[in-house]
């Protein structure tokens, strides 16, 4: 039963340093004046004892993404995904995430999944086409997930630390999505 409890304590929080990390760039970002973003919190419904204490809890709706912000005039959204070994798969966006994605960019958003790779403390910015374009592929017999050494190829999707922010995943975008993006500030 204890090992049961630490797998699904391990399970419910994964992916939490990550999110910490991003609420600290984007803390930073919106302390400088760059972006407003914020965590999209999920809904829990605490479940209680006879008593009344809770005991446990249980997701009540589907969280849509982790973040959704404003970023030089442009919305963007994102999740936030790692992994602990040298590949990640495709299929970590669930259904509701990609249909969610998908309107974000029809709508004129821009989408992406930031990726964190554990084991060597590696980020990645994925532009949603391409994790999409990847994941249908994995539905026809694709490769069913991208490694690290692939995304390393493509120095446009690496996120470093800068003086703007410890983790900043937006120069990322500023390289993805040049022409999008708005040089000047309104107001």
């Amino acid at each position: 039963m204890r090992d049961q409890c630490r797998k699904d304590y391990r399970q419910a929080n994964r992916g939490r340093v990550l999110e910490q990390l991003v609420e600290i760039a984007n803390r930073q970002y919106r302390a400088r004046g760059v972006a407003v973003v914020h965590k999209v919190p999920t809904e829990w419904l605490p479940i209680r004892d006879r008593q009344g204490n809770v005991v446990s809890a249980k997701v009540t709706q589907k969280a849509t993404v982790d973040f959704v912000g404003i970023y030089r005039c442009m919305a963007i959204a994102f999740d936030a995904k790692e992994t602990a070994g040298h590949r990640i798969r495709w299929d970590r966006v669930e259904p509701h995430q990609a249909e969610f994605l998908d309107d974000w960019e029809r709508a004129g958003g821009l989408a992406f999944i930031l990726v964190e790779f554990t084991s060597t403390r590696q980020y990645f910015v994925i532009p949603w086409s391409r994790w999409r374009a990847g994941w249908e592929r994995s539905k026809h017999n694709g490769p069913a997930s991208v490694s690290l050494a692939e995304l390393e190829k493509v120095p446009e999707y690496i996120v470093k630390g800068t003086m703007r922010a410890a983790l900043d995943y937006l120069e990322a975008v500023d390289r993805l999505w040049p022409e999008r993006l708005r040089t000047e500030r309104v107001g």
